[in-house]
């Protein structure tokens, strides 16, 4: 809508009632693996089958038509080809249906007809109040509902994430990826071509959500680019918003009028808007989940000055190279942060900031020299690399040093995986105590232990310069709340 006024979109995310129109018993068909999602995800509303053959469909009951089921319809999902959506929305219409999510493609992302097609299918849904969803989309999850209305089989974890996407693959792919690290998603939309629900209606409506404490979106392009900076500088008072914007080159730009019939607009353009209304931009798709998870777990920084503690000092010069690079600072430490240190490190250590561990295999020095670092007056934000190592890394070398595997297993769990939880647990607790966000960088890409981190509040990387990214990325948005006079 290009209107001041936002929807109540609750009947797409909190259907009492489902209609699958098209629903089919070919297991190969998305009227058959969309109803399936639905049913294996647990959703406790009526779900009715829709199906000209009048046949029982995964167990349940179908009516040859929409206008047959005896009940009221909140949410129609419709599978059938692009040339028979005008019609199957003139029977929601008469059939009361709050709201519809047009799966099919073939609208205007294809040509001049397909775009008459999406212009009546919106004059249909806008004259009835039906909400229209899409087309050209994957569909929606909310965990308010346990509704996993997609068409490809991911089940997310259930959490406090948001996430808009106007490609379906990228926003089925990002749920699968961030569920594998422990993050969980409160609701989901494939905005698909956005023919009637665009991206700042659904920004409003996650920002109203309780469940909702961080927003992702993947974009191609905006319609209504004055609505969105008037949404999105409400929204970001309240909760952060994490924008990948693609279709930034001009070959960009053409792929997402074909994909999505998306307006890339300039890219400076776009920067400029972001900018002025506290959205921060992902430099790719998986810095989306980096940034997710740090604003979930850590405390917004004060300042831009950072704490190095590394494993060895190679580590320390491109963690120091990553942060300066994007305008944090690496500050001397104070003289009584050095002398504690003195106490716990070897004479040879390097007696600075970044804090060098010289590779000791004495882990249990590690916490000790995390807090003396994290307490220091003139540090903000500390990043830990190698106190999150990671079994795999020296487990196989250790269980092979040994006289026995089994001594070798007991010694590599004692010395890397105690080690490595207790790491994690002391970390979640002095962010908790002194209010710095700790950022780990690990020795390994698993995502399991990137999950198991993720669990003990800890947000966890596999690569400093991902370290460095997620807090000047925070520090932004800490400045702007402090400009906009904002709690932080």
């Amino acid at each position: 809508m290009s209107s001041g006024h936002s929807r109540d979109l609750s009947p797409i995310f909190e259907p009492k009632s489902i209609a699958v129109i098209g629903a089919s018993n070919n297991p190969t068909k998305w009227g058959w693996i969309i109803p399936s999602n639905i049913l294996s995800n647990g959703y406790v509303g009526k779900i009715y089958p829709v199906n000209p053959k009048g046949e029982e469909i995964l167990g349940l009951k179908s009516y040859p038509s929409l206008l047959n089921v005896p009940e009221d319809v909140d949410l129609a999902i419709i599978v059938r080809p692009a040339p028979s959506v005008p019609q199957h929305l003139e029977e929601c219409v008469e059939k009361g249906v709050k709201a519809a999510i047009v799966i099919s493609g073939g609208f205007r992302e294809t040509g001049e007809e397909g775009e008459r097609l999406e212009r009546e299918a919106v004059r249909i849904a806008r004259r009835g109040g039906v909400l229209l969803v899409g087309p050209n989309t994957m569909g929606v999850w909310s965990s308010t509902v346990s509704l996993s209305a997609l068409m490809p089989p991911v089940i997310p974890r259930s959490g406090a994430v948001a996430l808009i996407s106007q490609s379906g693959n990228i926003g089925t792919n990002a749920l699968a990826f961030g569920s594998e690290r422990g993050i969980g998603f409160s609701k989901f939309v494939s905005s698909g071509n956005e023919a009637d629900i665009a991206t700042e209606e659904y920004l409003d409506y996650f920002a109203r959500d309780p469940q909702t404490r961080v927003i992702l979106a993947y974009i191609e392009g905006l319609r209504d680019g004055r609505r969105f900076i008037e949404v999105a500088k409400r929204v970001t008072k309240k909760k952060p918003i994490i924008i990948y914007k693609a279709g930034r080159t001009s070959e960009g730009a053409k792929a997402a009028r074909s994909h999505s019939g998306a307006l890339s607009g300039s890219n400076r353009i776009y920067d400029a808007a972001f900018k002025q209304c506290g959205v921060l931009k992902a430099s790719t798709v998986n810095e989306l989940l980096d940034l997710a998870a740090a604003f979930l777990l850590l405390p917004l920084p004060r300042g831009k000055r950072v704490g190095i503690l590394t494993w060895g000092g190679g580590y320390g010069v491109v963690a120091t190279d990553a942060c300066v690079e994007v305008g944090l600072e690496v500050p001397t430490l104070p003289v009584e942060t050095i002398r504690e240190l003195d106490e716990y490190l070897p004479p040879y250590w390097s007696r600075g900031n970044p804090v060098d561990l010289v590779g000791t295999f004495d882990r249990s020095i590690q916490p000790k020299c995390l807090e003396a670092l994290v307490r220091a007056e003139n540090i903000d934000s500390v990043i830990a690399s190698g106190l999150i190592v990671g079994r795999e890394s020296f487990g196989a070398a250790l269980t092979n040093s040994q006289r026995s595997d089994k001594l070798g297993e007991r010694v590599a769990d004692d010395w890397l995986l105690t080690a490595d939880r207790k790491n994690m647990d002391t970390m979640a607790e002095l962010i908790e105590r002194y209010g710095k966000p700790i950022v780990a960088v690990t020795l390994t890409t698993r995502a399991q232990l990137t999950r198991e981190a993720f669990e003990r509040k800890v947000a966890a990387y596999s690569s400093l310069e991902g370290a460095a990214n997620v807090l000047v990325k925070m520090l932004e948005y800490a400045n702007f709340l402090r400009c906009r006079g904002a709690e932080t």
